[in-house]
């Protein structure tokens, strides 16, 4: 069997085609989305008037939560001053890390939102299921923020683990979710004589 033989039999399968399909359309979606992020003004023609408040407000809650997270497993001493950790030893402070609007994961919230618009499936379902999406993103922020100042508290290499490990856990999560729901949420699963006729 040729290789043209064999991409025609895998196209021939519905069911093939279909995460050929979402694949693709998660990819350029994603590729649209960091391109306006980067290219545009996003922010402010989504949220208007209110692109600070919405950012204070989503700052914040990150702060919150990695403060919660310290406070209960970080062994290292820290103050806080305004959106900052102060990590001090004996001869004081030595590190400082700051929740700013970068941290605030409203960026992955927003390419997820635009990776579920164009999922399948009916859109009250969407919507539920990008709330219950945005909730564990927002949730796994917070805790790389923790991680991240932990690393920083405990002198390792801040920059290359929030550049090459933080960073690209927050698109695994993204993907995840979006993985989970084309494979359980996205179409009617076929019955197993539906899925033999199609082999056919």
């Amino acid at each position: 069997m040729n290789i043209k033989q064999t991409l025609q039999n895998i196209w021939a399968i519905e069911d093939n085609r279909n995460i050929i399909k979402d694949g693709l359309i998660f990819g350029i979606v994603t590729i649209i989305f960091h391109f306006l992020y980067w290219n545009t003004n996003m922010n402010s023609w989504l949220f208007g008037p209110f692109t600070t408040e919405i950012f204070d407000f989503f700052t914040r809650l990150a702060y919150n939560g990695t403060h919660i997270l310290l406070n209960l497993f970080s062994s290292y001493s820290f103050v806080v001053e305004g959106m900052s950790f102060n990590f001090y030893d004996d001869l004081g402070t030595y590190a400082t890390i700051t929740i700013i609007h970068d941290c605030s994961a409203i960026k992955q919230c927003m390419q997820f939102l635009l990776v579920m618009i164009f999922c399948p499936n009916k859109w009250y379902k969407k919507l539920l299921y990008f709330l219950i999406g945005s909730i564990i993103i927002l949730l796994c922020n917070i805790l790389r923020c923790y991680l991240l100042s932990e690393v920083l508290a405990s002198g390792g290499d801040f920059q290359y683990v929030h550049d090459w490990v933080a960073r690209p856990l927050m698109y695994v999560v993204i993907f995840v979710l979006w993985f989970v729901w084309i494979e359980f949420f996205a179409r009617k699963k076929k019955t197993k004589n539906e899925s033999v006729q199609d082999t056919h």
